[in-house]
């Protein structure tokens, strides 16, 4: 992984998904996306963000949004994130080639995003402790669909020290703090 070539997207991290989600495995999956959003910022390897119609599913929770700094989530209607034009705009305009995702539901939005990505030929890293859903057999499932596809799964502390490379560095010193 490369961060001058990487992309973080952080997939419907709203009200009503995080609600529906086993309480530890929702926590879980939260601190893991804001420790791979905190990275990403640190790093300056650019953020998107996606609201799966906002209306009736709510807004991105508090705890990432504090993340997301002047990340304006994107709202979409699709389940991939690839139907919305605005997103499709600006992964375009960043031409990042590996694209990690993070998000809810692993089944769903982040399934359908991961295979729209992976033939659009993009390098698609699914961090599988930062992707959930409600069922553990959905998110096994949806991991394996996505690997056998072509994604690499990983976690996100692999992904960390993909991008940190060695210890004496400000960025590592910065980031210590969340890969404990």
């Amino acid at each position: 992984m490369d961060k001058e070539k990487a992309l973080l997207v952080a997939i419907d991290f709203q009200e009503a998904q995080t609600r529906i989600m086993p309480p530890e495995v929702g926590k879980n999956i939260i601190r893991n996306a804001k420790i791979l959003i905190a990275l990403t910022r640190q790093l300056k390897i650019p953020v998107l963000a996606t609201e799966q119609y906002p209306k009736g599913l709510g807004r991105t929770i508090a705890e990432i949004r504090e993340e997301l700094g002047d990340t304006t989530p994107i709202e979409k209607v699709s389940f991939s994130c690839c139907g919305a034009a605005a997103f499709n705009e600006r992964l375009e305009a960043l031409k990042k080639n590996q694209i990690i995702l993070a998000g809810m539901e692993a089944h769903i939005c982040v399934l359908q995003t991961a295979m729209d990505l992976i033939k659009r030929n993009y390098e698609v890293y699914v961090a599988a402790d930062a992707v959930g859903s409600r069922k553990k057999l959905d998110w096994e499932v949806s991991l394996r669909w996505m690997e056998k596809k072509g994604a690499m799964i990983s976690t996100t502390e692999i992904i960390a020290f993909q991008f940190l490379k060695e210890a004496e560095t400000e960025d590592f010193k910065q980031l210590s703090k969340y890969l404990k």
